[in-house]
Parts: C-alpha cells; sequence; structure tokens
C-alpha cells in the first residue's frame, strides 16, 4: 500500500496534509468507521480521495448535489484518476457503462446520489462490485436532529448491509452531539471513531450589523469587497430583485434559487465561479460543495434559522486562507419576523383544535362518522370559509397528519408531484416509438433528483418553457405515463383530496401527542435562538460562540470579529464611530463634522447621521448636532 504523503503529493502537489487529515486517513485506511467533524474549507474530500488510491478497488461516494458531484470528478479526471458519477439525466448506455467500469476495476471513485442507492441497476451490480470504502459526504442530511434532513438519506445505511466488513467514513462541516449520534446510529457505524476539528478559522472576521438602511449598505459593502461575494436572501423573488438592483448600481450580479432548472443554475454558477460575475445572491439552495476559493465576502441579508446553517453558508468565504468576511446586515425588525415565522409553524393546541372542528364542520360529518373516508378538498377554501389565515391552516394541517388524524393528498398543499413506479429499462424503452416522449422523460429526469425513491415535487410550467412546449403538452405526457403505470402523477389544483384516518370526536376529546409536538417545537425553537443569541451585541466573541454551539471546549476569543474590535473603532461599523465621536462634540455644526472626515466620506456620513436622526439618537437643530441622552 502506497503512503498517504506519497500519494498527496503525486496527485495534488501537496507536501503535507491539513490538521487531522491525516488521522483520518489512517484509521480509514486501517479497515475502521470513522465520522469526521471538519469545518468548512477543512478539505474533508481529500479524507476519502487519498485513502481511494491507496486501497486497490472502488470507493462509493454519496454526495448530495449533481453540481457537487460534476465538480469533483471533473477535477479528478484532470489529475489522472478514474472517477466517475451517475446522475439524474444519463441514458441507459451511459448508466450501464458506468456501473460495469466500477464493477470490473476500471473506476476508483463511484460517486452516487442517495437516490440512486435503491435503483435496480445499482442494486444488480452492487454486490460484485470491488468495494473497499465507502463515504458518505455532507453526513448531516441523514440526522433528523440536523438542519438540512433529506429523507432520501436514509438509504446510505443500506450500504452496511450491503458491503457489512467495508469500512465507512462520514464526514460533515457542522454537526451537533445529537446528530453525531444520529449519524453513527443510522450509518451502522462500528467502533466508529470521531474526529472533530475545531471550528475555529483564522481568516474569517465575523460581523453582525444593525441596519435600516440594509440596501445602502450591502451595496457599500459589495463595492469595498475585492473578490467575489455571495449575498443569501430568503426569497426567490428577492434574489432576484436584489441581483437586478446591484446591476443597476454597476455591481455586476446574478441570482441563484431553487425554481431555476438545473440547466440555468450551472449557467448562473459557472459564470460566477469563473469570476464573469461578482455577486451571487442566493437561497440556501446555493453553495453546498462549492468550492471558490476567492470568496471575500458572504453577506446574510435574511437569517438563517440557526447556527448551523449560518456557519456552513458564512463559512464559504476565505477557503484560501486570505482574510474574508462574513456579515449579518439585518434590519431590526428582521429578527421579529423570523421569530414569527417559526412559531407560526406550531399553532397552540386550541388553534389546532379550532381548526380540526372546522374541518369536520366544513366536510358535514358528525361525530363519530368519517373513519376511513376520502373527501374533495380544497384548502383556500376552507380558510376563506372559516376565516382562518393561510399560514395556521398549513401547519395545523400538516400537524394532524404527522400525529395520525388525518392524511391530507400531498397536492393539495404541495403541488403536482412525480415517482417512478418502474424500473430505469422499462421507463427508457418507453421513449423508443415517440421522440416526443424521449425528449420529455430527459428533461424530467434532469430537472428533478430523486423520482425513483419518494414523490417529488414538479412544475409542469417550468418544463413546458424549457422543453418550449405548451403546458397542456406536458401534462398530457405525464398523464399518459400515469396511464401506463410507469409513474404516479398527482396534478396540483385538481383530485384534492383529504381522508380521514380516525372518526370525528367531540372538541373536548381531541388532543396530539403533546410529546412529539412538543420535541419538534423545541429543537426549532433552539435552533432559532442560536441564532438569535448570535445576532446581540453583549456576546464577548462573535467565532468564540460558534465554537461553543459545536460543543468546542477551551475556546479564546478571536481577536476579529466586531465584538473583539469594538474597542478599536472597527472601521465597518461607521454608525457606531460617528455616535462615540459626538460625545465631546455637543453642538457642533455639521459643515465642521463633516470637515472632519476625508472627502470620499462625507456622503455615507452624512446616511449615518439621517439614520442616527431617525433613531432619535440625535437632534440636528438649527444646522448643529446634538447626542440625545
Amino acid at each position: 500500500m502506497e503512503t498517504a504523503e506519497r500519494i498527496l503529493k503525486q496527485y495534488w502537489g501537496y507536501d503535507a496534509f491539513r490538521p487531522l487529515q491525516k488521522e483520518i486517513i489512517e484509521n480509514v485506511a486501517s479497515g475502521k468507521d470513522v465520522l469526521a467533524l471538519l469545518p468548512t474549507g477543512g478539505g474533508k474530500s481529500l479524507c476519502y480521495q487519498v485513502p481511494a488510491m491507496m486501497l486497490e478497488g472502488l470507493t462509493i461516494v454519496v454526495s448530495p448535489l449533481i453540481a457537487l458531484m460534476k465538480d469533483q470528478v471533473s477535477r479528478l479526471k484532470s489529475l489522472g484518476i478514474s472517477a466517475e458519477a451517475i446522475y439524474s439525466g444519463m441514458s441507459t448506455t451511459a448508466i450501464d457503462r458506468t456501473l460495469d467500469n466500477a464493477r470490473f476495476g476500471r473506476t476508483r471513485l463511484l460517486y452516487l446520489s442517495p437516490e440512486r442507492l435503491k435503483t435496480p441497476m445499482f442494486l444488480e451490480r452492487a454486490g460484485a462490485m470491488p468495494v473497499k470504502l465507502i463515504a458518505i459526504d455532507e453526513a448531516h442530511c441523514i440526522s433528523q436532529w440536523g438542519h438540512d434532513f433529506r429523507p432520501a438519506y436514509l438509504e446510505a445505511g443500506s450500504l452496511r448491509e450491503i458491503f457489512p466488513q467495508v469500512p465507512i467514513l462520514a464526514v460533515t462541516a457542522s454537526a451537533t452531539k445529537e446528530v453525531t449520534h444520529e449519524i453513527s446510529q443510522q450509518l451502522h457505524l462500528k467502533d466508529v471513531i470521531l474526529v472533530k476539528g475545531s471550528f475555529a478559522r483564522d481568516n474569517l472576521h465575523y460581523h453582525v450589523i444593525h441596519r435600516q438602511d440594509q440596501l445602502d449598505y450591502v451595496e457599500r459593502l459589495l463595492r469595498k469587497s475585492k473578490g467575489s461575494a455571495i449575498v443569501y436572501a430568503r426569497h426567490r423573488r428577492k434574489c432576484v430583485e436584489l441581483a437586478e438592483w446591484l446591476n443597476k448600481l454597476g455591481i455586476s450580479a446574478t441570482a441563484y434559487h431553487g425554481g431555476m432548472t438545473l440547466k440555468e443554475r450551472d449557467r448562473v454558477q459557472e459564470a460566477w465561479i469563473a469570476d464573469e460575475k461578482q455577486v451571487i445572491v442566493a437561497t440556501n439552495a446555493f453553495g453546498m460543495g462549492v468550492d471558490k476559493s476567492n470568496v471575500r465576502m458572504v453577506v446574510h441579508y435574511d437569517l438563517p434559522t440557526g447556527i448551523e446553517e449560518y456557519y456552513q453558508e458564512a463559512g464559504r468565504a476565505g477557503r484560501d486562507g486570505q482574510k474574508a468576511y462574513c456579515l449579518v446586515v439585518i434590519n431590526p425588525s428582521a429578527q421579529d419576523q423570523l421569530v414569527k415565522r417559526v412559531e407560526q409553524s406550531f399553532p397552540e393546541i386550541d388553534q389546532i383544535r379550532n381548526v380540526y372542528v372546522s374541518l369536520h364542520n366544513f366536510l358535514d360529518l358528525a361525530v363519530g362518522a368519517g373513519l376511513g373516508d376520502t373527501f374533495p378538498f380544497d384548502i383556500r377554501d376552507f380558510a376563506s370559509v372559516y376565516k382562518l389565515p393561510m399560514a395556521e391552516v398549513y401547519a395545523s394541517l400538516d400537524i394532524l397528519a404527522k400525529d395520525g388524524w388525518i392524511a391530507v393528498d400531498e397536492s393539495a398543499l404541495k403541488g403536482s408531484r412525480v415517482r417512478i413506479l418502474t424500473d430505469v429499462q422499462t421507463l427508457f424503452e418507453t421513449q423508443t416509438a415517440d421522440p416526443d416522449m424521449e425528449q420529455f422523460i430527459k428533461a424530467l429526469l434532469r430537472a428533478y433528483e430523486g423520482l425513483w425513491s419518494t414523490s417529488v415535487r414538479i412544475r409542469e410550467k417550468q418544463l413546458a418553457t424549457h422543453l418550449d412546449w405548451k403546458p397542456d403538452a406536458v401534462k398530457k405526457k405525464l398523464v399518459r405515463l400515469h396511464a401506463l403505470g410507469l409513474i404516479e402523477y398527482q396534478e396540483a389544483g385538481s383530485g384534492q383530496q383529504i381522508t380521514l384516518l380516525r372518526e370525528r370526536v367531540p372538541a373536548a376529546n381531541f388532543s396530539i401527542d403533546q410529546e412529539r409536538y412538543t420535541f419538534r417545537k423545541e429543537r426549532a425553537l433552539a435552533r432559532l435562538r442560536s441564532m438569535i443569541d448570535y445576532l446581540q451585541d453583549d456576546i464577548v466573541c462573535r467565532e468564540e460562540y460558534i465554537r461553543q454551539y459545536f460543543a468546542e471546549v477551551d475556546t479564546t476569543a478571536c481577536g476579529r470579529c466586531d465584538r473583539c474590535l469594538q474597542d478599536g473603532g472597527d472601521a465597518q461599523n461607521w454608525q457606531h464611530t460617528i455616535y462615540s465621536s459626538l460625545s465631546d462634540k455637543e453642538g457642533i455644526t455639521l459643515k465642521d463634522f463633516l470637515a472632519e472626515y476625508k472627502t470620499e466620506q462625507q456622503s455615507s456620513v452624512k446616511k449615518e447621521l439621517k439614520i442616527l436622526a431617525d433613531e432619535n439618537k440625535i437632534s440636528i437643530i438649527e444646522d448643529k448636532i446634538y447626542r440625545n441622552s
């Protein structure tokens, strides 16, 4: 067996490993199960790529995103390493060839999405593959305690059954104690070795800026940035609006969100990676596995719902080890909006009971009736009749369904959905006699992952636009495949149904599983509190707070974040600096005050003074500035 150092030098050109990489590699190469927590930018991929070259045989890598798999495979091939990936949109012939190459020893690394682990084509060949290592990337996706749980990832546990003697390496950038425990359970790890790196990133500067003029401040930040930047926003429409606004200001920007086609997403991401665009404005659909070294700034315009999400997204800055900024620019009202949004997803028991009673009245059912009955159901009509807020109805029906009272046809809540019921070969044979059907199936597989393992939400109009067809033509193809028994197609807005799994009980007898409800609510609120606490100005150090959240011990202040720099007059925090400087300039004229700043700074200072006046922190009377006590 070649040494890890020799392989590292031969293929990657590095003389030494980063902290903890060698420990992980040596344990994996000796046949041990390892769970590795390496913060973003810690070099997780080398921890399975190097042993893949040390061990004679195949390494299977389970990875969540097509873009990530394509990127890693492309890089490995450029280094002379035989790597392949299987993902939606590939032809049957290409999948066949790739699996056979893996089976007969012509591939060292085979990348698979979790959905692929259940397909007949993989299962038929898996047992004959010379597998020596299994790597589960982004392993937190397997945990229901985690912030990015993906049901399809539960399939990864089946690899232990197929390859009981093969070591498993699970890697993730962020995981709490509960998440690491569930990863070990779900993957059936044996005598697992936990390797945990520090969550400190010496080159990252964390700042939280409370602003009423978010847009203007973000503009100024991006103009200062000398490299690429990411701006995270919560909603798709806001991403598009922010990107358009920045472009009008002369800042090269592009939008990225989950509503775009895969082709559009690839195009946008590649333009940003190639530095054709300085800024990418994105929802949290963007970023996992993106490896761009010169991101100098990550700005959160909207708040994530927990520290896990924030740390992963912010950690995409400064992967080249150079100075970079992780900034939350928050409107004073944003925190309250975040709390409200999470709380709305967990209505009080009286609200849930009210929806329960109203639902049965809407369906005209008496106490003792309804068990097993199915009814047409329009959620908007229901909410309108009983004058209930839509958010409350959605949340209450979701809780009633999880508690076993009802089963709601998913199309009533989540739009059209598709699940493939047949094997790959049969599906593709359907195309041979119909060129349009072939074009349609390929477009469907390219646009959506997981169609074999779960019911996936689709957008007929989006498919129609991609194919340059009319929406009705797309629906006809879906109905045809459904009629042939090849897919299950549930069309949004048609045949919406609700099934009652229990008979109606008097309102006084209605109850839900309080323990399960409380667990879900407490988990959501705890993660929310972790984010809100991070935003406060009474914490000692932003980075130290993050490290302690992930259970690091013996942490110290970073010396770089806005809290550590507060006594040094951080140049980024104009408002604090200006406000402090007024303490000994009572009654100074506006002209004299501005004269203390450079000409190019005076416009920004004026804006800060206006904000301070709006917040009643200062008064400007007869062209003189007074600091309010």
